[in-house]
């Protein structure tokens, strides 16, 4: 049976003025959890659990804010901002959508110490180009084994490779095997079984034919977590796919276009790794 994804865009108002972190990614997770929790509490208790090998949801930071000024960014209720998250698995939508039709009173999402009240749920692209829907089945049937592969990063990105004896590994350049491969572990892991990829030819094609053709914008940015600080890259990377196989081809631009719904790399449940396809051509300089 085919099993939907979606992604929903909150649109928020606050109730007051008031200031928050800028790095706000593990608040925004918390809100998730919380807005789950008052539906499913059982549901919300496994999603936390530190044992979850893919968590099949991902969180935006809060968009529309004005720049932040010394790690802080101040709301007002005279604007319109928005939380966008990602559901890979139906039983989370239909319950975090529960809470929203429970008719117990206007929702709010609450982060940090300020509320903000859920104003719209936009689930279509629509009524907002970050909100869709599609099934696992409609990725693989559309994608065309296209050349090239244009890929949006628009939060900071970056691959954990664990603890060293000198700190945590963390790679922040948009490789190939480390971005396609991301994509590759968290569609194998959640995907129906009769769609999974084969993994060991993937990565050799990946790691012999996959090249960056071009970079547009492409720079570190640091988020300042509550705990640590995280460097990350954000910018449009063009990939190119070189070596003449339609099946490796097909399948990495099935994982381009599932990009949008899983995210890249690490702490997608914190606000990282927001990425998307771009199809339009970017400039050649």
């Amino acid at each position: 049976m085919d099993r939907p994804l979606y992604s929903l865009v909150l649109t928020l108002i606050p109730v007051q003025e008031a200031t928050v972190r800028a790095t706000m990614g593990d608040q925004v997770h918390a809100a998730f959890l919380r807005t789950l929790r008052e539906a499913d509490p059982g549901l919300a208790e496994a999603l936390h659990a530190p044992e979850v090998p893919i968590r099949p949801f991902t969180v935006s930071p809060l968009w529309g804010a004005s720049r932040a000024r010394d790690g802080k960014l101040h709301l007002s209720p005279e604007r319109t901002y928005w939380l966008r998250f990602t559901v890979l698995y139906p039983l989370i939508f239909e319950r975090f959508m529960a809470r929203f039709l429970s008719g117990e009173g206007r929702p709010a999402i609450r982060l940090g110490k300020a509320l903000l009240l859920v104003r719209e749920v936009l689930t279509t692209p629509e009524g907002h180009p970050w909100a869709g829907y599609t099934t696992w089945s409609q990725l693989a049937s559309e994608a065309r084994p296209e050349p090239e592969v244009l890929l949006d990063f628009v939060t900071p990105t970056a691959f954990g490779f664990g603890q060293k004896e000198w700190g945590k590994k963390v790679v922040v350049l948009p490789e190939p095997p480390l971005v396609f491969g991301s994509l590759l572990r968290t569609w194998n892991g959640l995907a129906p079984a009769p769609l999974r990829m084969e993994e060991r030819a993937l990565m050799a094609y990946l790691e012999e034919h996959v090249v960056v053709k071009r970079i547009e914008e492409l720079r570190t940015r640091m988020l300042r977590f509550r705990r640590s600080p995280q460097v990350g890259f954000v910018g449009r990377v063009t990939y190119g796919l070189m070596g003449e196989n339609e099946i490796a081809r097909l399948q990495l631009n099935i994982l381009a276009d599932f990009a949008f719904y899983a995210g890249v790399g690490m702490k997608r449940t914190m606000g990282m790794g927001q990425c998307r396809r771009d199809r339009e051509p970017g400039d050649e300089g």
